[in-house]
């Protein structure tokens, strides 16, 4: 299994994987959390590359139907990403800074689609 793989099936278990200190912390549900333990253990080299360098851009998440407006206006765009993140806690710690972790799959979707 590799990292992406990973990273999106812990994303649907609700799980978000972050580094602090350097380390992969997997935080979520309990049980989630305790099924994907040993791949995230065996893999935990490939995450940490991963994590390090933004994986979402390399491989974002597929953001919920209709969650990215068309591209010909950059208005609409700023508002689907706003209404994002300011109702996504991943994503407001991201508008932080780095140090404060990365957006989610949907988050980052609609941000590169801003950016575009």
């Amino acid at each position: 299994m590799i990292a992406g793989d990973l990273i999106r099936q812990a994303q649907a278990s609700g799980i978000e994987l972050r580094l602090v200190d350097g380390k992969v912390k997997a935080i979520g549900p309990r049980e989630a959390v305790a099924r994907l333990i040993e791949p995230l253990r065996q893999h935990r080299e490939a995450l940490t590359r991963a994590l390090q360098f933004e994986l979402q851009e390399v491989l974002p998440a597929t953001p919920p139907a209709g969650a990215v407006p068309e591209p010909a206006d950059w208005h609409a765009l700023d508002a689907a990403y706003l209404a994002h993140h300011f109702n996504c806690p991943t994503c407001i710690a991201t508008g932080r800074g780095s140090r404060y972790g990365q957006r989610c799959g949907a988050g980052m979707a609609l941000w590169r689609a801003y950016c575009d």
